[in-house]
């Protein structure tokens, strides 16, 4: 009997009529990408608050769910799943009792510096929250070789065998059926989706392309998104952003729509906006947008930095920018607005560079494998490196450093090298003997220092 998978998300899915984000269209990808490799018993759940109150039809797509998160464990065992895969990690702590089966993890991103720049007020709790989940996985797959590197040393914290083949990648991927641009598209519109992020800084080219337009009073910026419902710690940065993007009347701004009505304006515009401000997190990310962009046939005016920036320059898939490089920014937005067939040209290079390396179907297979045959991991054990739960008023005493919780590993700050206290009995006679010459010799030394100066005092 072929495997049931259960894959879990907190994000809502690309449903007909729902908006999604970066980690519902992962989920997606995944649950039918091990559907193309033949598993068919596969259902994709997401946490019903994501569609409170909201007139979802659930039934639309065939294996979709949802699940309260106050019954997560319920729910799990009412699937009755041969394998558990979660989108990323944070989910895990919503587990309360012991799983029934093999669990993997999907990491697709940096989460845990994201949080940070997100200026957690629990750093420490929150690294702890993920080598707990990281021990408790028995298969692990990440969206990036960059990432990979990244997620490695966490693996090791966490007890993962390092002799190991750990992490393989699965790159953010879409569906091999790709959507062809909308005929009689307008190419001299330019087009930015997302909502504004802290770690994400889209600031400079969306200036400078509306800078362009509108000394060239030609063309339009079509801006989907906006701020995000979380906050924003940009110090109002972005307010400011929002203003100058209201005021242009080369702009025309759309709110949040459902993925597939945001897909019908990818499909009739003509290039992608997609470089950022440089950072560690948009160093390590492999960009959903971008990959959903070149999809719909968008070249995309990208980075030099990231993971995709050298397929997308040697595919000619778009065109990459230094972040700073405002200039080039300029006269490109200024060329592009009269050179239909260079947009045209890169849009299918777009689309050849997603149908070779892209699709789910070609992407799968790590998890694909694990999932036909699920295992647990040999050698479980609690996280190498563990650190306290957060902050607390004791944090700084040895003794509250000591204290370990039920299914908590306790933190006791580094021994300095010297300290032998720790070493075996059984060498302490070995020390001592090798210790012998040296004190001889220092014996010698300051005797010798003594009758010196003694015959200096006589000739005095």
């Amino acid at each position: 009997m072929a495997a049931k998978i259960l894959i879990l998300t907190t994000e809502p899915l690309p449903l007909p009529g729902l908006a999604t984000t970066g980690a519902g269209l992962r989920a997606w990808s995944l649950g039918f990408g091990l559907r193309s490799a033949g598993l068919r018993n596969v259902t994709i759940a997401f946490a019903a608050d994501a569609i409170r109150g909201k007139q979802v039809d659930l039934s639309a797509v065939p294996g979709i769910a949802t699940f309260e998160r106050g019954r997560l464990d319920d729910f799990i065992a009412e699937q009755a799943p041969d394998a558990v895969v979660l989108q990323h990690w944070p989910l895990f702590s919503e587990i309360r009792r012991p799983l029934p089966c093999p669990l993997a993890i999907d990491l697709a991103g940096p989460h845990l510096l994201e949080r940070r720049l997100w200026n957690s007020a629990n750093p420490a709790g929150d690294l702890a929250e993920k080598l707990r989940a990281l021990a408790a996985a028995d298969f692990v797959v990440c969206s990036g070789a960059f990432q990979r590197h990244y997620f490695l040393p966490f693996l090791i914290q966490a007890g993962h065998d390092p002799r190991a083949n750990l992490c393989p990648v699965i790159p953010f991927s879409v569906s091999p059926e790709l959507p062809q641009p909308t005929p009689g598209r307008d190419h001299a519109t330019f087009i930015y989706g997302g909502m504004f992020l802290p770690w994400q800084n889209p600031e400079m080219i969306l200036r400078t392309t509306i800078e362009v337009l509108e000394e060239k009073d030609r063309g339009r910026l079509l801006f989907i998104g906006g701020a995000h419902p979380g906050g924003d710690v940009s110090g109002g940065r972005f307010d400011t952003l929002m203003e100058f993007l209201a005021k242009s009347p080369r702009v025309e701004m759309l709110p949040v729509m459902p993925f597939d009505k945001m897909l019908i304006q990818l499909r009739g515009a003509g290039v992608a906006l997609d470089l950022m401000t440089r950072n560690a997190e948009r160093e390590l990310a492999f960009p959903t947008r971008t990959i959903t962009y070149m999809w719909a046939g968008l070249p995309t005016i990208h980075n030099t930095f990231d993971e995709l920036a050298e397929p997308i320059e040697r595919g000619k898939a778009g065109w990459t920018f230094a972040e700073d490089d405002r200039e080039g920014v300029a006269k490109l937005v200024g060329r592009l607005l009269g050179h239909r067939e260079d947009v045209e040209r890169r849009s299918r290079n777009a689309q050849d560079l997603i149908r070779a390396s892209y699709t789910w179907d070609k992407t799968i297979g790590p998890l694909a494998d694990w999932c036909r045959d699920p295992r647990v991991r040999g050698g479980k054990s609690a996280p190498v490196i563990a650190m306290p739960e957060g902050p607390t008023p004791e944090a700084d005493k040895p003794a509250a450093r000591k204290k370990s919780a039920k299914g908590h590993i306790s933190y006791s700050p580094p021994r300095a090298t010297t300290d032998t206290s720790g070493g075996p009995w059984y060498l302490s006679p070995i020390v001592f003997l090798l210790a012998l010459p040296v004190s001889a010799a220092l014996i010698l030394l300051f005797g010798l220092a003594e009758i010196a100066r003694l015959l200096l005092r006589g000739k005095r």
